[in-house]
């Protein structure tokens, strides 16, 4: 045992346990509650990935067994850029191994400095992406019925040291890209979307 390891008080080794003495005195016992099947056929998840069907998937999956290309840059990676540039008519697209490094780089690409705008409501590496660019997040709250960037409440957050606004389209439902694309044109903003949600 370690001596320099903090010695507990006997009257404070045994914990109080009020959720004990809560569960003892509640009404339901343990084996009349309703079991989950009762409420949900199945699990309700908050989000749910949309799969292609499993044969299809195999099929590529084959192709890249055979070929043993596992990294960027591959036949499947060349294939899905030329393919997503070409329906988003762009003659320049880049895919990265994950939306962290996307957001990481494009805030580096766009050379921005200061403070930039965000919701609070994502997976953390939307700040982080914010954060290890020595930047500055800013955190505006969300609309309770989108669950995305509040339009209503940006432009009370805008500074002298605000350069950009990084909303997120959250659980597959866009911000409202009309207002904030009008608010960052008219106060000189760059809007990075954070699409990894959608």
């Amino acid at each position: 045992m370690d001596e320099n390891a903090p010695k507990i008080a006997p009257e404070t080794a045994t914990p109080k346990a009020p959720r004990l003495e809560t569960i003892q005195t509640s009404s339901v016992r343990l084996g009349q509650l309703p079991s989950t099947e009762a409420i949900s056929p199945e699990p309700l998840y908050v989000t749910k990935p949309s799969l292609p069907p499993l044969d299809d998937f195999i099929q590529l999956i084959r192709g890249v067994w055979d070929r043993r290309v596992l990294t960027n840059g591959g036949p499947l990676h060349q294939e899905l850029e030329w393919a997503l540039a070409t329906y988003l008519g762009l003659e320049h697209i880049s895919l990265f191994a994950n939306a962290t490094v996307a957001l990481v780089t494009a805030l580096q690409a766009l050379q921005i400095r200061g403070e930039v705008i965000t919701t609070p409501f994502s997976f953390v590496a939307t700040g982080h992406s914010i954060l290890w660019n020595g930047l500055t997040p800013v955190f505006c709250d969300i609309d309770p019925h989108t669950l995305n960037i509040d339009p209503e409440r940006l432009e009370s957050l805008v500074t002298a040291k605000t350069t950009a606004i990084m909303p997120v389209h959250c659980y597959g439902h866009p911000c409202d890209t009309d207002r904030i694309g009008k608010l960052a044109e008219r106060r000189g903003l760059k809007v990075i979307y954070d699409a990894a949600h959608a």
